[in-house]
């Protein structure tokens, strides 16, 4: 091994198992009943919701994924999240603050999506999804690569919902928008 070999990047190597933002399991039988694919597929598509709702700036169909009482974490290339917000209507003010602040065409490509853990019996899950975002403003870029952290929770109307919510950056384009920071205290 060469000195090069040896030297720290940013985003550290499998920054997100090593930690312990994701503890990944290995393929084993699971629940494929059809109740059981019906969620896989709710789940799948409160992550793709997400996404599309964040592209066309629309905070209210974005926000619709979370519980009321979600936890939204934002991370870049760490465990520690930069930005947390607590509430779906916290979620949804940051998310039409930074819209009005980037003023650019996103596109959320989301794709592995796993459902790690499924209890319908309790109406809860794990999932996690890795996503490509492309920006186009006067030009296109790969905006940022993400992995996403999900816990869910299967609501009265049988939607599933995130109750906990975790945006990890490997990294981004651009600038951090300022209207995205923590406010945790807020």
């Amino acid at each position: 091994m060469t000195t090069q070999d040896k030297v720290e990047t940013f985003p550290p190597q499998a920054w997100a198992h090593r930690q312990g933002k994701v503890s990944m399991k290995t393929l084993q039988p699971a629940d494929w009943s059809p109740e059981a694919l019906a969620a896989r597929a709710q789940i799948a598509e409160a992550f793709y919701r997400f996404g599309i709702g964040h592209d066309e700036c629309r905070a209210d169909v974005a926000g619709s994924c979370f519980t009321e009482d979600v936890v939204y974490d934002v991370a870049l290339g760490s465990a520690k999240p930069f930005a947390t917000y607590r509430g779906r209507t916290m979620v949804e003010d940051k998310l039409s603050a930074i819209f009005d602040e980037t003023r650019d065409q996103r596109r959320h490509v989301i794709s592995n999506v796993l459902v790690e853990e499924l209890d319908l019996g309790a109406g809860t899950a794990k999932a996690l999804a890795f996503c490509v975002v492309t920006v186009a403003k006067d030009g296109l870029v790969l905006g940022a690569s993400v992995f996403y952290n999900g816990e869910l929770r299967r609501q009265a109307d049988g939607c599933w919902r995130f109750t906990y919510f975790f945006i990890g950056m490997d990294d981004f384009t651009g600038n951090r928008p300022a209207a995205g920071e923590n406010t945790e205290g807020e």
